[in-house]
């Protein structure tokens, strides 16, 4: 088993029996907080890696007894406060399903498969959504990825590389892209396996942050590095990958740096640990606009996703612009945006906005001319103006959460609607 020691999180720093402190960067200290959330009850450790319930945002999976034979996934519902950050487990977990020598990678991809990774025996077990023991497992060792996993992850919407699926050793530090080739079954086969780039460090979790957060100029992965006893935080390249020059401390002074998670309501950081008090931990701090919420597949099978860019601002520049992509052309639509998230059924797909709603005017798609809503050639654009946000009645500090919302007459009526992914912005003054 992998050594570990009990170590304390408090208010960004580590204190360690007998050992010196240790904090977050000191790129990051100044705008991040720690919260240390203490172990999950009736989940065994050593804890593994760390998820959202697909269809519940206040519940974490995470994984136990890693590493061992007896390994499975449990859910434990989480508490937040009245800003929507989690402050507490909100009671004791409960077992999904079975998940042997689970280790720090556990993903989903659309459809809510689960995708885990392995230690040391190096494989990827696929579990099916409803099910209480792996559907399929795949030994990496035949399709070229060193001994051992690691940890896994999907390259989320927004960043260069979005979709890739990720498999990083955790013996030799090496990354790779895999291609995930569907078996007819729910589950996948595996294509391609391209080797990219070594962070060495023994990953166990990987998770990307958008730039235009505090102390990130620029897209950026973090990396739960166990060997090395820290988080770090590497600039991508084109593909998603870490730029291995421009490694920073995130976290370090660590024992057992293991899963690692973007919270979808709030943005903030949340990573397990492997022995060191088996312990889950909470960043906060995040402010720049952060996708969460699942959007709707449209009537010709695209999915449209918002993208922004400037800041939300009242001093600054005002350049703040939410857009909408992969939307049907020539359509009507516009923008709803909430003071708090939410996951309700809506029209075939999820209303990812709630609280006190505030309407865009009317925008309009174009892209392909002649024959609407026969494509995803079309846009919508909105500025959120200092004026906007003024008239909305939304104050510095505040966060918001955002949808695009049009017609789609290739459904029936009750579901005739495009739904897009929410968008979650902080506004700074």
């Amino acid at each position: 088993m992998r050594p570990s020691s009990r170590f304390l999180l408090s208010l960004g720093v580590v204190l360690t029996g007998g050992a010196s402190a240790q904090t977050l960067g000191p790129d990051f200290i100044a705008d991040y907080t720690v919260t240390d959330l203490g172990t999950p009850v009736s989940v065994p450790g050593p804890l593994g890696g760390i998820n959202f319930d697909p269809n519940d945002t206040n519940t974490i999976w995470i994984g136990g007894s890693a590493n061992n034979g007896g390994g499975a996934v449990y859910a434990v519902p989480v508490s937040r406060d009245a800003t929507g950050r989690i402050i507490a487990f909100g009671g004791p977990g409960t077992q999904i399903f079975t998940a042997p020598n689970i280790d720090g990678g556990l993903a989903f991809d659309d459809n809510d498969l689960a995708l885990i990774t392995t230690f040391s025996n190096n494989n990827l077990l696929q579990v099916l959504p409803g099910s209480t023991a792996p559907d399929k497992t795949i030994d990496l060792n035949t399709v070229g990825i060193n001994s051992s996993t690691g940890t896994c992850n999907f390259v989320p919407p927004g960043f260069a590389g979005a979709g890739t699926f990720k498999v990083l050793s955790f013996n030799s530090g090496d990354w790779y892209d895999v291609e995930l080739v569907p078996d007819g079954m729910g589950t996948y086969d595996l294509g391609t396996v391209t080797p990219t780039v070594n962070t060495g460090g023994g990953p166990e979790g990987l998770v990307y942050v958008a730039g235009g957060n505090p102390g990130f100029t620029v897209d950026t992965v973090l990396v739960s590095e166990f060997s090395a006893n820290r988080v770090s935080a590497y600039e991508i390249d084109g593909n998603g990958d870490a730029i291995v020059a421009t490694r920073r401390d995130f976290v370090f002074g660590l024992s057992g740096a293991e899963g690692a998670v973007i919270d979808p309501v709030t943005g903030d950081f949340l990573f397990s640990t492997f022995g060191g008090g088996n312990r889950v931990l909470v960043v906060d701090g995040f402010s720049a606009s952060t996708l969460f919420c699942d959007g709707k597949t449209n009537s010709q099978g695209c999915v449209p996703t918002i993208v922004a860019s400037g800041a939300p601002s009242f001093s600054g520049a005002d350049n703040f612009q939410v857009t909408a992509t992969d939307v049907l052309n020539e359509t009507n639509g516009f923008f709803t945006f909430g003071t708090g998230p939410d996951n309700a059924s809506f029209l075939g797909g999820v209303l990812c906005v709630g609280g006190t709603v505030t309407r865009s005017q009317v925008t309009f798609s174009g892209g392909t001319v002649g024959n609407p809503g026969a494509d995803c050639t079309g846009q919508a654009a909105f500025p959120v103006t200092q004026m906007f946000m003024m008239n909305s009645g939304w104050l510095a500090g505040q966060t918001l959460y955002t949808q695009y919302i049009s017609r789609d007459g290739g459904f029936a009526s009750g579901n005739n609607a495009s739904l897009s992914d929410g968008l979650r912005f902080t506004i700074a003054p």
